[in-house]
């Protein structure tokens, strides 16, 4: 062959002349041009500017961020004590491995250095558009286009944007809410959130009341506890407070107080020097966190083990306040509700300075708390650490085919394939979808594999002329029953007010208490990293962006041929150039 051709500019392009609905005019190897729009910068976000780049290098990504840093929950909680209850090193990616952390459950500023230091290395802020939010977004039948509503949160302006494929990232824990306690805003003192902290406040010699035991509350109270006059914390509900992590060592470290403990330099050195050794070490956490999931089972031998071992537990670690027990232990299961290891929180409790209230508040006046029982509390400053919203119904407006609301269907019946997608959204994914969520293992490397997975699709859809991908309806049906049955086999599925279940809106709390799981993926996370493993095509049903059925196959060109300068490798990528036969001793 005569190479100087191939060194001539436009060489073989003559070919587009030949113009035919037959053939698709690009190379086999060469994507189309592909636009992501990808709603929030969170944990959700880094991995995906990751994992969908990896897939398609020349890919359109845009990643709108209603805050003006990355990190989602762990830039806007700020709260006294806000950690992780996952340990250090098991909440990280797979292939990332940060040997700096400082504690075994580390606080919310380190979690989010980790991942500001991920998307360092992976120029992840380039794709990003800070104090953007999201209003809205509809899909266009016609364009095969998803049509987004972008708010600037600095100037007000609103604008839209297009997309060949939409993904939302915004987590389950993202939309905070006040309580519903008449007179709360007539309180003349310091009132706030836990997720919008005021890092000004200063709780030094107050009188202070803490509403809510959930995760937050349960780590604001000892975090507090020792700067505060007195402190008033309301329990309406009951939870299981265990540490499930870290197993001897945890214990040996904190005295068997329930803490945390600090990693000494010499460890994170000799991390450092030994990556053997650290790997050794991370395992053996992700053992413990993988090996958690026979304890969601309803009525096995161990779930009737571990109840007996966190009662024991809560009992020891209550015994200075021994009446507490009966006001906080569960008389659900274990698992039911989302544990917490709660470092301190017990011992809090049994401090003179804390006052435990099972009494339901009726109202809220100018200087304190009022209850059920008569009783008027005066306080300097209320903390609402009363959660978020949690319903699948909740958030902005996603249109689908037909002008159907994804919000208003999943508020009915959350409806999905694998959690990641339903029938009617065509090109539309979510990260943490309803039925996505982890009860029991590692929720990253779940989070992690859900990415690798939908980039399998964005790059099918760029390489293999493939314009539209959407479930086939009866594999929606079939998960969304699949995971009804499952639950009934778990403690899940027990009586138990939880973030796990959903129920139409307007129930009571007792329905509520027997809702169905909306939150949880059907099975452990290792059964969702293998069903997450590879797309099952013949589950969804497909277009050609083309119209061309046989696109994929390109115009017979593959993109090194169509290079103004030959280039050796695109042309000769198929040889092993390091195995040579005559290496080997000839055997007769």
């Amino acid at each position: 062959m005569d190479f100087s051709a191939a060194q001539t500019p436009g060489y073989g392009l003559d070919q587009y002349k030949y113009s035919s609905p037959l053939i698709s005019e690009r190379a086999i190897d060469q994507p189309r041009r592909l636009k992501v729009i990808y709603i929030g910068a969170g944990i959700s976000g880094i991995i995906a500017g990751i994992q969908f780049m990896k897939a398609v290098p020349d890919l359109d990504l845009v990643i709108y961020e209603k805050n003006p840093e990355l990190g989602g929950t762990w830039y806007e909680n700020k709260y006294p004590g806000c950690a992780c209850d996952v340990p250090s090193h098991a909440y990280q990616l797979s292939f990332e491995s940060w040997t700096g952390w400082s504690h075994f459950f580390s606080g919310s500023q380190q979690i989010l250095e980790y991942w500001k230091r991920v998307a360092q290395k992976y120029d992840i802020r380039r794709h990003i558009r800070f104090r953007s939010r999201c209003a809205g977004a509809r899909w266009n039948d016609v364009t095969g286009k998803w049509f987004v509503q972008i708010q600037n949160m600095e100037t007000g302006e609103a604008f839209e944007d297009s997309a060949d494929i939409l993904m939302t990232g915004t987590g389950l824990l993202n939309e905070w809410k006040w309580p519903n306690i008449p007179g709360l805003h007539k309180f003349q003192g310091s009132l706030f959130h836990s997720a919008r902290w005021d890092e000004n406040f200063d709780s030094k010699d107050k009188h202070i009341a803490v509403i809510g035991a959930g995760s937050s509350g349960i780590q604001i109270v000892p975090a507090l506890v020792d700067k505060v006059k007195a402190m008033d914390h309301y329990v309406r509900g009951r939870t299981w407070i265990s540490n499930q992590h870290g197993g001897d060592r945890l214990a040996t470290r904190t005295n068997g107080l329930g803490g945390n403990f600090e990693y000494t330099e010499e460890e994170k050195r000799s991390w450092r020097e030994d990556p053997i050794a650290y790997t050794k070490y991370r395992k053996h956490l992700e053992f413990e966190m993988q090996t958690l999931y026979p304890k969601s089972q309803r009525g096995s031998n161990v779930q009737k083990a571990v109840t007996a071992q966190y009662t024991a537990d809560m009992r020891r670690r209550l015994e200075a306040k021994p009446e507490l027990l009966e006001q906080l232990l569960p008389e659900f299961p274990p698992l039911c509700k989302r544990l917490t290891p709660g470092p301190g929180y017990l011992e809090a409790l049994t401090s003179p300075k804390v006052n435990v209230i099972g009494s339901a508040i009726t109202e809220i006046d100018e200087t304190g708390v009022i209850t059920a029982d008569g009783k008027h509390r005066p306080v300097d400053s209320i903390i609402c650490a009363t959660g978020f919203e949690t319903s699948p119904g909740s958030g902005f407006p996603i249109i689908g085919r037909n002008g159907v609301n994804l919000r208003q269907r999943y508020a009915n019946r959350p409806e999905t394939y694998l959690g990641l997608c339903t029938d009617g959204f065509p090109n539309f994914f979510q990260s943490l979808g309803p039925n996505s969520f982890q009860g029991a293992g590692n929720l990253l490397i779940m989070i992690e594999q859900l990415h690798v997975y939908v980039a399998e699709i964005v790059s099918r859809m760029a390489y293999e002329n493939i314009g539209q991908v959407e479930p086939k309806q009866q594999q929606v049906q079939n998960f969304t029953h699949f995971a009804e049955k499952y639950f009934e086999r778990t403690v899940y599925s027990a009586e138990c007010a939880s973030w796990y279940k959903s129920a139409p809106p307007g129930a009571t709390l007792e329905e509520r208490k027997r809702g169905r799981v909306t939150a949880l993926w059907p099975g452990s996370s290792l059964h969702a990293v293998k069903a997450l493993k590879h797309v099952r095509w013949e589950d969804f049903e497909t277009r050609p962006w083309d119209g061309n059925e046989f696109g994929w196959f390109g115009n017979g060109w593959t993109v090194g041929e169509k290079r103004p300068q030959y280039e050796d490798d695109s042309f000769t990528w198929y040889l092993n150039q390091t195995a040579f036969v005559d290496n080997e001793e000839l055997k007769s």
